[in-house]
């Protein structure tokens, strides 16, 4: 040891000798030899790096601070040093990063440097960079107004009557003759007729009728299928607008669960957290209107197309146009926000007549399949911008940013956070399980208990074989009702069912957006089962994240072996913990706090 420590001590004084007498080339290529001999030594390692900085050679003195930053090293004039590497590397990213996480005596100039980079970037470059910035930090505004779409306040109409708009018979018969005839105009038989007239008329026309009834025909589909955008006019609102009054208007489709309905609930309780004073209004196509009574928002219903007996979309459309339009003007909303896959043309349609005074949202979450439907290209333009909650896997924001539609990022977005779960206890003594034992949550979506060739069955046989093991079965309130002949088995049919998750061991679970990230903020042990038949959802890219960072277990291709090996060992306890432990991993705060404060920002 002694030796090794002389060797040391001469070799550093070699090193330093050579920096301090101006000889960097020296001194860099000495502290990075040496530095081999005596591994992350912080001198050698603070050597190297500075002796880089004064070559200009930018990036290897970057790589020596992220080295340094691995090790929990802090080297001389660290913060500063490590900052003017990343920049002038062009590490625009990393240099944020690094100007965030210090003291913030240098936050003036560092910000400068980082605006002035950032403004030599092309377009797409610029933006991509401010993107993946906000992905990770919370950027400033004044990196926000460098974007080419900076989200606008929008101007609400304000005063101090509160009151409903009253709406007369006169003033309902004429607005709605008037969006009929609107709806008419629009219509491709009524177009394709009035242009055969017009050529009819007109001898020059005329003659080029097979010409232009076929270049208007391919219009009229492109129209209609989204490929182009619809330049007709817009429709007409029922009555007066008003005055805005302190009111947001959300809209949650219904899909094969409950993701669309569960995110928007959260985002609303958010806001009234926030503002005690402002109405929140619901308009769905879900069923489950005794949640929303329970949480006291007022809620308007309106059945999918689907529950009707062949009735034809447009009349649907017709009928949501009517019925949205009619709240609009009885509430007079500073915002309406839409969660769905994809927006109903009479939803746009009501919308449309709200051009400038309502802020108009569309919340679409990420892991979307490459090859599933496309958005009509229209449809984002109705938008004043789009709210792209966080996911496991990156987000594509490529269709919104061709429209010059403003994206916003968030965390992902949960109802049931981790502090407001129920106690640990509560659900095993409402189900009679003992207090001691080990507690299984099953939620897969589909599946038959008693079918002895369903995955669910597969599961439960499995687990069967551990006598200490109790199920129970998340059922969905829009499905159909269980019932089970064993012994250790529980129906639970509630929402959110999350909220008990402090109660259960593990969990086997489907890759649904809900139930991935809830089992992720409670830091349950899961065996993941992804959903492969999703119309666009990726549930296994989700899914594959959470298996790399240790904390689930994808099984992609279920068989009745694979599933009992993936059972034997999420038993151990040992297994479990370690699980657990690897969900830090992943937490991260609910997007819904940071989409509640951006909406009432623009809005007030």
């Amino acid at each position: 040891m002694g030796a090794k420590s002389w060797l040391f001590s001469k070799l550093l004084r070699r090193t330093r000798r050579s920096y301090n007498d101006g000889k960097f080339q020296t001194s860099l290529r000495r502290s990075l030899i040496y530095g081999k001999l005596f591994r992350n030594n912080i001198s050698f390692l603070d050597l190297s790096a500075r002796s880089a900085l004064r070559l200009s050679k930018y990036e290897l003195a970057a790589k020596k601070y992220r080295t340094a930053d691995k090790y929990g090293l802090h080297l001389r004039d660290h913060n500063i040093n490590h900052f003017n590497a990343e920049i002038r590397a062009g590490f625009i990213e990393e240099a944020y990063s690094v100007m965030s996480s210090g003291d913030g005596e240098n936050f003036d100039s560092q910000m400068f440097e980082i605006l002035k980079s950032l403004k030599k970037l092309n377009e797409n470059e610029r933006v991509e960079t401010i993107q993946n910035i906000g992905s990770i930090h919370k950027i400033t505004k004044e990196i926000a107004e460098l974007l080419p779409w900076k989200p606008k306040k929008i101007e609400v109409r304000k005063d101090s009557d509160q009151s409903y708009y009253m709406l007369t018979n006169e003033l309902l018969e004429v607005d709605r003759y008037r969006r009929e005839i609107s709806r008419i105009k629009q219509s491709g038989a009524f177009r394709l007729m009035s242009h055969i007239t017009e050529s009819v008329r007109s001898p020059r026309k005329f003659i080029f009728l097979p010409f232009s009834f076929i270049k208007l025909a391919l219009g009229i589909i492109n129209q209609r299928t989204g490929k182009t955008n619809n330049s007709m006019p817009s429709q007409f609102p029922i009555g007066n607008l008003g005055v805005n009054r302190n009111c947001i208007v959300f809209f949650p489709t219904n899909g094969v669960g409950f993701g669309h309905f569960t995110r928007l609930l959260s985002l609303a309780k958010k806001i009234r957290e926030k503002d005690k004073d402002i109405e929140i209004i619901f308009f769905t196509t879900m069923p489950t209107l005794h949640i929303l009574a329970e949480e006291g928002f007022p809620a308007y219903h309106i059945s999918g197309r689907y529950r009707y007996n062949d009735m034809p979309p447009n009349i649907w459309n017709s009928l949501c146009e009517e019925m949205l339009n009619m709240i609009f003007s009885l509430h007079r909303p500073k915002a309406f926000v839409f969660d769905g896959s994809y927006p109903y043309r009479g939803m746009l349609n009501a919308i449309k007549s709200r051009q400038t005074d309502m802020l108009k949202i569309w919340l679409r979450r990420g892991a979307i399949k490459e090859n599933s439907k496309s958005i009509p290209v229209d449809s984002i333009n109705h938008f004043h911008a789009i709210v792209r909650p966080g996911d496991s896997v990156d987000t594509d924001f490529g269709s919104e940013l061709d429209h010059g539609t403003a994206v916003i990022q968030c965390n992902p977005i949960m109802l049931t956070e981790s502090d407001k779960m129920a106690p640990k206890g509560d659900l095993r003594k409402r189900l009679g399980i003992p207090l001691d034992s080990t507690l299984c949550y099953i939620q897969l979506g589909a599946g038959n208990i008693n079918d002895i060739d369903s995955e669910l069955s597969w599961t439960i046989k499995a687990i069967e074989k551990y006598p200490e093991i109790y199920i129970v079965i998340g059922e969905s309130m829009l499905g159909e009702r269980l019932s089970s002949e064993y012994k250790r088995v529980r129906i639970l049919r509630d929402y959110p069912n999350s909220r008990y998750f402090s109660d259960f061991d593990f969990a086997i679970l489907a890759g649904g957006y809900n139930s991935f990230h809830e089992a992720i903020e409670a830091s349950l042990p899961t065996i993941c089962y992804p959903n492969m038949k999703t119309g666009r959802d990726d549930q296994l890219a989700r899914a594959m994240v959470a298996e790399e960072a240790g904390c689930m277990v994808v099984l992609k291709n279920r068989t009745e072996s694979k599933i009992q090996i993936a059972i034997e060992r999420i038993s151990e306890p040992e297994v479990r913990d370690m699980m657990k432990a690897n969900f830090s991993i992943l937490h991260r705060t609910n997007g819904s706090e940071q989409v509640a404060d951006w909406i009432l920002e623009q809005i007030n």
